[in-house]
């Protein structure tokens, strides 16, 4: 799994991470999804997208900072996401969180993790190629504990060549 500025990311992974969080136990979460579309030149890719809508109902413990419930409605923009599999049916890799209308919703443009944690007063200004949040992204790494922005390399698929993780620039030769 890869995002604007995670991965990449396996699934066990980036539940760590949500549940050091504490996303799951604050907000009560609605996704809507559709726009279901096979790419016409990748018969083996399906892009969809996500419209978030959460109620932070509890405080949340974000790995230790508690942050009161705001029991108000966040409305993140809507996402387009993406999914390719191989000709067997196994999925391989999955693309999150790409904004469509940053304009859209309460979250300053925010989506999905990032729009939630915004909410809840966690104001991340991050993107692709953001040196300081990159450099926070790498001691969280270091560190461990309960979540991180992308998985160890042993556990990064062998076909994966790009060496971009969390919020580093793409690679030149991506």
């Amino acid at each position: 799994l890869r995002g604007p500025v995670i991965g990449p990311i396996n699934r066990a992974d980036l539940d760590l991470s949500q549940n050091g969080l504490g996303i799951r136990d604050a907000f009560d979460t609605k996704i809507e999804t559709f726009g279901y579309t096979v790419d016409p030149e990748n018969p083996y890719r399906c892009f969809y997208f996500q419209r978030w809508r959460a109620v932070m109902e509890k405080d949340m413990d974000a790995y230790g900072q508690v942050y009161p419930a705001t029991k108000q409605q966040a409305e993140m923009p809507v996402s387009v996401f993406s999914v390719v599999w191989t000709p067997e049916g196994k999925i391989i890799y999955e693309q999150v969180g790409a904004v469509v209308d940053r304009f859209e919703g309460n979250t300053q443009g925010k989506a999905a993790v990032f729009g939630l944690l915004h909410h809840a007063g966690i104001k991340i200004s991050a993107s692709p190629g953001d040196g300081v949040f990159s450099f926070v992204q790498r001691l969280g790494h270091v560190l461990g504990g309960r979540g991180r922005s992308w998985s160890r390399q042993v556990d990064v698929p062998k076909w994966w060549v790009s060496k971009s993780r969390g919020a580093d620039s793409t690679d030149e030769e991506w």
